[in-house]
């Protein structure tokens, strides 16, 4: 079950209203006891004002705390940015006085476990922040953004948030195609749904201010939604989304995988939607360029063919600050920098992962054209 519900402004007591009234029809805190302890987990991929619509916003966080507060006042709050100090961060995006207002604890992300996949297709184990898990309950936050890799990241895509800070894009090697790393996302999904065992996950996107083009960070521009989305299930949370945003399904791998390999609900004809219809929606989100189907995801399993058929990254030095941030994330060390220069580019080693357009504060990391015979052999992808 997915819940929609119009809102068309950061009102405290709107998103607050919209936010219970959506809880209440999924009965999300019905056996949650004074004694539990819940995380709350944002979406903070780096330090940005909320009115860029890319990470999860103040007044979202406030009402989900006070709702929450009915029930327990044991409740974490926090993310693994991928380079920055967490609580830097946090502070940037407006959400640190939030959570120390409300009384909250500020998660401690550097006390690691091992959960595990018993149904893993690529890997079985992964290291994730323990105070993230050991818990009662997650409240998952994320935004509704485009995502140059995954297409979209909305609830599934949040939780690449489990894995500590640098860690993150170690795994973009061991998974160098997005196919494999579709496969690699849903072994992390999994090993969470098989750690939480049963105990509720509640997943509450916000597209009030969204994120389209060049997503999920300073590439993206930011597109006013106004909407909410509600589920115990991130799988149909996703699916319904992409059909909101008018984007395209096929091109949604993460939750292809996802739906068949049972870890929810992907077909939107099995999805019981309440609240405000789709059809009361006009919501259409420019995609990121160049997103690869099913087709193109196959041939890019194949390595020494990505250079010759992809676009890769470049620098807008007009915007670069050389802060290094593009080079500090890159998992293979294609982009390097050494000052005073600007960031350089080994176009042969990169392998199009876009974690250093992800981190870039600065919008100065673009794409290149697709290569002329990538446009021929991934043609049926337009």
């Amino acid at each position: 079950m997915v819940i929609i519900k119009k809102c068309e402004s950061y009102d405290l007591t709107l998103v607050t209203e919209k936010i219970k009234e959506s809880l209440n029809e999924i009965d999300a805190f019905k056996n949650l006891r004074s004694t539990d302890k819940v995380f709350i987990k944002c979406n903070c991929v780096s330090g940005f004002l909320p009115s860029r619509g890319i990470t999860t916003h103040p007044v979202v966080l406030r009402s989900v705390i006070r709702l929450l507060k009915a029930k327990t006042n044991n409740i974490i709050v926090g993310d693994n940015p991928a380079i920055k100090d967490m609580v830097l961060t946090l502070k940037k995006c407006g959400l640190y006085d939030v959570i120390i207002e409300e009384g909250c604890e500020v998660l401690c992300n550097t006390e690691f476990e091992t959960i595990t996949n018993s149904h893993y297709k690529i890997y079985s184990e992964f290291e994730v922040s323990a105070n993230m898990v050991n818990v009662d309950m997650i409240v998952n936050l994320p935004k509704i953004k485009t995502h140059s890799l995954a297409y979209m990241t909305v609830a599934q895509k949040n939780f690449f948030g489990l894995i500590y800070g640098l860690n993150k894009s170690s795994w973009h090697t061991k998974a160098s195609d997005p196919k494999t790393f579709g496969n690699a996302l849903n072994d992390l999904y999994g090993a969470l749904l098989e750690k939480m065992n049963g105990k509720p996950i509640i997943n509450i996107a916000d597209g009030i201010i969204g994120l389209e083009g060049e997503g999920p960070s300073s590439g993206g521009h930011a597109i006013k939604s106004g909407v909410l989305l509600t589920s115990l299930d991130a799988v149909s949370l996703d699916r319904v989304a992409v059909d909101l945003v008018h984007m395209d399904y096929k091109k949604l791998f993460i939750n292809q995988i996802a739906s068949a390999r049972g870890y929810g609900v992907g077909q939107i004809d099995k999805i019981v939607i309440k609240g405000d219809p789709l059809s009361s929606f006009d919501i259409h989100y420019t995609p990121p360029k160049d997103a690869l189907s099913n087709i193109g995801l196959r041939f890019l399993k194949l390595k020494p063919i990505k250079s010759l058929l992809l676009e890769h990254p470049k620098i807008n030095k007009d915007k670069c600050v050389k802060c290094g941030a593009c080079a500090k994330i890159c998992p293979v060390q294609a982009m390097t920098i050494t000052k005073p220069d600007y960031p350089k580019i080994e176009t042969m080693k990169c392998i199009r992962c876009w974690c250093c357009a992800e981190v870039c504060p600065n919008n100065a990391i673009e794409k290149t054209k697709r290569p002329l015979l990538g446009k021929i052999i991934l043609k049926t992808d337009k």
